[in-house]
């Protein structure tokens, strides 16, 4: 008896996931939903790639702003994904040790309201990241 095909997952991607960055490669082979914003905002912040060789940028979000930082909301695009991308992306952002795997409501351009998965930081925001006040990397 065939096995059917596990359920696609939805993906949020607002960093260097998205289309023209630095590691859309990793989502090859997906199938591109479309661009969406958080329903929620979040502390979305500006800062080094504390995993890089390189000097680059890359955006951190976390649950909470810091004290007297203004809250955004993020955006970003949906894509379909499989288990095994899930797992490779679980593995390049670190989770659950770096970034950590979170279910939100985005509102997809369309005006569709879905649940996706994507990446956020535990903790509180780091003192030197920069907020990015438009929402947008």
């Amino acid at each position: 008896m065939p096995t059917a095909n596990p359920k696609p997952i939805e993906f949020f991607a607002y960093g260097t996931l998205k289309r023209n960055r630095s590691n859309h490669d990793l989502l090859a082979g997906s199938r591109f939903i479309g661009k969406a914003v958080t329903v929620h905002a979040y502390g979305f912040y500006l800062g080094p790639d504390e995993q890089s060789v390189e000097d680059s940028s890359i955006p951190y979000l976390f649950k909470e702003p810091r004290k007297g930082d203004q809250a955004v909301k993020v955006c970003g695009e949906v894509w379909e994904i499989d288990v095994l991308t899930l797992k490779q992306l679980d593995q390049f952002e670190g989770h659950p040790n770096w970034y950590q795997r979170a279910q939100i409501s985005v509102n997809l351009d369309s005006g569709e309201n879905i649940s996706s998965t994507m990446y956020m930081m535990p903790g509180q925001p780091y003192s030197h990241l920069k907020v990015i006040t438009s929402g947008c990397f």
